[in-house]
């Protein structure tokens, strides 16, 4: 289910502008852009995001941003974008299906002189060490929370290189997030140091951004037209009224079981990343103290000897 998430439409008079309800964002109509303010983040270890708000799973993303993931979403909506769908599993077809939505080019400008470069090229592959290729991100959009709140503002998520319900810009394949499946890491030749400035550009491609591929046409599709599927309301309206009555009674104990879900995983990637960390301290000076055990215990000629040689006998 697709939710159209009812924000303030606040619409800028210049073609390019940042309005004071969208901190950190700007919005330039005319170049069909939103421009987000971002740091880039210099991690080790494998990606599962590629910008992520200040206090989200920074340890896993390239960028960092301090602005709020709603008012990403409500700054697509204003270039006329409507969000479309997250990664969901099909009941009715037994099987995961990929996000969808408008196509989104995220590219990045390192410096007010430089030009924008794709944001895979701030990415590699951790087995070829090639950069990620340059392929269109889809606006599926997060979702709003019973309590009204936007659900990637608490997350954190903003543009994810796997699958998550909860992102507002995703990778338009299937991509699991579990962690041995995790592929892409930090390339260090093109990521900049970590705290510098960065702006993350997000603009629309295809139709999304009015190219048209041919002439419009009213007249449907042969497929449309010889279609004969009509939906079952009863059976609709039957299957909402059984949700309502066994799921939404759970809704307070459900998001409360959600939110601690969140906060124990974090906590124990935080933790796992901290033994990392450590495990590789521990490495490197085991390393340093084998290098200087060898260096002690390697054989050396005295500095007043003279080369033995074999089979030479005493006068």
């Amino acid at each position: 289910m697709v939710t159209v998430l009812a924000f303030p439409l606040v619409v800028a008079a210049e073609p390019a502008s940042r309005p004071a309800s969208l901190p950190f964002i700007e919005i330039d109509r005319a170049a069909r852009q939103v421009r987000v303010q971002c740091q880039a983040i210099r991690v080790e270890g494998p990606l599962e995001f590629f910008c992520v708000a200040v206090g989200g799973p920074e340890h896993e993303a390239v960028l960092r941003t301090r602005a709020k993931p709603s008012d990403v979403h409500l700054a697509l909506l204003m270039l006329g974008l409507e969000p479309g769908e997250p990664v969901r599993f099909s009941q009715s077809a037994q099987k995961w299906l990929a996000p969808a939505g408008p196509p989104i080019r995220v590219s990045v400008r390192l410096g007010k002189d430089h030009a924008a470069i794709p944001a895979g090229r701030l990415m590699r592959s951790i087995d070829t060490k090639q950069p990620m290729p340059d392929r269109p991100f889809v606006f599926t959009g997060s979702r709003l929370l019973d309590d009204g709140r936007y659900a990637a503002d608490m997350t954190g998520y903003i543009v994810s290189i796997v699958n998550f319900d909860l992102t507002p810009i995703d990778v338009p394949q299937l991509a699991s997030n579990a962690n041995d499946t995790l592929s892409w890491e930090i390339n260090p030749d093109v990521a900049p140091e970590m705290g510098s400035a960065v702006t993350m550009i997000l603009e629309p491609v295809g139709e999304a951004a009015g190219e048209k591929s041919g002439p419009a046409t009213s007249q449907p599709s042969a497929s449309a037209r010889l279609s004969d599927v009509t939906v079952d309301q009863a059976a609709i309206d039957r299957m909402k009224s059984l949700w309502e009555s066994k799921v939404s009674p759970h809704g307070a104990a459900l998001r409360e079981a959600a939110q601690t879900h969140y906060e124990v995983i974090n906590a124990l990637r935080r933790e796992q990343q901290r033994l990392i960390d450590e495990a590789d301290r521990i490495q490197r000076l085991i390393d340093e103290l084998e290098r200087k055990y060898q260096d002690m215990t390697t054989p050396r000629p005295g500095s007043g000897e003279s080369p033995s040689h074999e089979g030479a006998t005493k006068e």
